[in-house]
């Protein structure tokens, strides 16, 4: 999508990178509830299959009162009920297998239940070179699962239970000619899984409309670096939800008035077990690595009540006018903040099938990120939003929707120069955008490219600089066409390289047997620009009652390995590239019955 950043995220971090903000900004829901990751580690895969998505809402910035805790933009992807129709569907790949079965019990409750796992760590150790320089005792592996339970009470009820959840592990040892003590303080292990369940009703009868909903989450977190660095952290949290929609035809002259109003408590009890070096913030320059720092220590528990409540009433001005003003106020009782958050949006209609879109308002995203969540004394970052599109259907399967944006952001949680957190930070992004798509018969198209410039000042007097995750250019282009048995798609993407502090020189630590780094300008250089070609080929037949499909998908056809990163030696002193995997191949067979 047009303002979503194209690269590997770094272990540690989760979410999206949307219009210049940070992963951290921008909040994934399923059903209406966040989750902690969309993707799994080694990057293949979503978490949840496209067989399970019934939509997908991507909202880069404007949203509505309804959704919080968030000061970019928001991915909401609602799952889908089970079929009328009983099947079966088995899929296995060179990435991943699994299977999804769906169908209905009685007359008025629909399932769907899925599984798959990664078969990439079970194929990938006979392919690898058996003199590689690399010893993957477990390689990136997965497991996901959904499943989903609808239920018809009566004409004005429905209920739901929707579950989803997902374990990824990642290790590396040092090669074979180590010792076990060697291998062990080489060691490197990650382990992110969750699982979360929701229970809902949805109530609709005349102009009165409901959705209640109480959901669950348990999650947990665990990174362990050699012998002495590790960090456990575990998350249950427990969040009712109920928003009531009351429509009215006309109200003192303003037409299809639509008034809601909604709460929401978010109760989480947080277990920390924490050993590790002082916390690399965005902005920072990497320090030199010591196996032994573990200056930062937490070994305890807390509670993390949130709530939130909001309004808002939309209604059209006149037949091409629509306005929508709403107020949503978080309370985060960890650090006994309240805020209120006015939010607004008017869409006008104009001649020649155009419509323009202007928006503007506040956001909040409370402190929750890594250690920011240790800290009682800081407060949550800011961000002011405004957004102008256009939406211009000139034919039907044609559309197009170029939009501008300025987000300006202040209170960001940045350190100290005693090295505490403070709420000192303050940048700005502006930016521009184009999403077209085509669809005509067997032909689908798509076009999207993004421009934008995102800036930081950490502290007040600091000079202004590029944030981490700055990408002013992102080019994608993509095709499918269907006939018969077959079906042909291809991606192009292009995207600039995220900028990044090189060293100068270094110091030498006789205390601690290792080099420190001395940096330059902050971000003051870029990597070269990305860029690659997908392909994907799918061929359909039946045997007997079973519908096959055959397919395969390449990534990076024409191996093109480009430059994503730079490492350096002891003493910073010679540098490496570090590069993109040149192609990643898959074939997979499918079944559905």
């Amino acid at each position: 999508m047009p303002g979503v950043a194209n690269f590997q995220l770094p272990l540690g971090y989760s979410g999206v990178v949307i219009r210049g903000s940070s992963p951290q900004d921008s909040k994934v829901l399923v059903d209406d509830f966040e989750i902690p990751v969309l993707f799994h580690n080694i990057g293949f895969r979503a978490i949840i299959p496209a067989e399970s998505v019934q939509s997908l809402d991507y909202i880069p910035g404007g949203f509505g009162v309804e959704f919080g805790r968030a000061s970019s933009g928001i991915i909401n992807l609602t799952t889908r009920p089970g079929s009328d129709k009983r099947s079966e569907q088995a899929e296995i790949s060179f990435i991943d297998g699994g299977f999804l079965v769906q169908g209905t019990i009685g007359d008025k409750t629909k399932y769907m239940f899925g599984l798959r796992r990664s078969t990439i760590d079970l194929i990938l150790p006979s392919i690898l070179p058996s003199d590689i320089d690399l010893s993957l005792t477990t390689v990136p592996s997965y497991y996901d699962g959904q499943l989903r339970i609808d239920h018809e009470f009566s004409s004005h009820w429905h209920s739901y239970l929707s579950a989803i959840g997902t374990s990824d592990v990642f290790e590396i040892e040092a090669t074979k000619e180590d010792s076990p003590e060697e291998a062990k303080a080489k060691r490197f292990f990650n382990n992110t899984r969750f699982i979360r369940a929701t229970l809902g009703a949805n109530y609709h009868d005349g102009p009165w409309s409901a959705n209640i909903a109480l959901s669950g989450i348990a999650q947990q977190f665990i990174f362990e670096a050699g012998l002495y660095q590790s960090i456990h952290i575990s998350q249950p949290q427990v969040t009712p939800r109920a928003e009531v929609t009351r429509t009215f035809d006309d109200v003192a002259g303003l037409s299809k008035v639509v008034w809601r109003v909604g709460a929401e408590a978010q109760v989480g009890r947080d277990s920390v077990d924490l050993a590790l070096p002082t916390e690399q913030r965005e902005g920072e320059p990497p320090k030199s690595y010591d196996p032994k720092d573990i200056t930062e220590q937490f070994h305890g528990a807390f509670w993390v009540p949130d709530f939130a409540t909001w309004t808002s009433i939309a209604a059209n001005l006149d037949p091409r006018i629509r306005a929508t003003l709403g107020l949503r106020s978080d309370v985060f009782a960890r650090i006994n903040e309240a805020d209120l958050e006015p939010r607004g949006e008017i869409q006008v209609k104009l001649p020649a099938d155009l419509t323009a879109r202007f928006s503007v308002g506040a956001y909040r995203r409370p402190p929750e990120f890594q250690s920011e969540l240790l800290h009682t004394d800081i407060g949550s970052e800011h961000s002011t939003q405004v957004i102008a599109g256009l939406q211009y259907d000139p034919r039907e399967g044609l559309r197009i929707q170029p939009s501008v944006y300025y987000y300006d952001r202040s209170h960001l949680i940045t350190t100290n120069v005693d090295g505490t957190l403070g709420n000192n930070g303050r940048g700005k992004t502006v930016g521009a955008e184009l999403l077209a798509t085509y669809r005509t018969g067997p032909w689908f198209g798509w076009l999207s490219y993004s421009y934008s410039h995102s800036t930081r000042v950490d502290q007040p007097g600091d000079p202004e600089r590029l944030f981490d995750f700055d990408q002013p250019h992102s080019l994608n282009a993509a095709g499918s066409w269907r006939k018969g048995r077959w079906q042909l798609g291809a991606r192009f993407e292009l995207y600039s390289g995220l900028p990044y502090t090189p060293p100068i020189g270094s110091v030498y630590d006789s205390d601690r047997n290792l080099y420190n780094p001395i940096y330059g300008p902050v971000n003051a250089a870029r990597a070269p620009m990305h860029h690659q070609l997908d392909i994907r080929v799918d061929y359909s037949w039946h045997s007997g009652p079973v519908e096959m499909t055959v397919f395969a998908d390449i990534q990076n056809v024409y191996l093109n390995e480009s430059v994503a990163g730079y490492s350096y030696s002891y003493d910073y002193t010679q540098t490496a590239d570090f590069k993109s995997i040149p192609i990643i191949p898959s074939l997979g067979l499918r079944g559905t019955l």
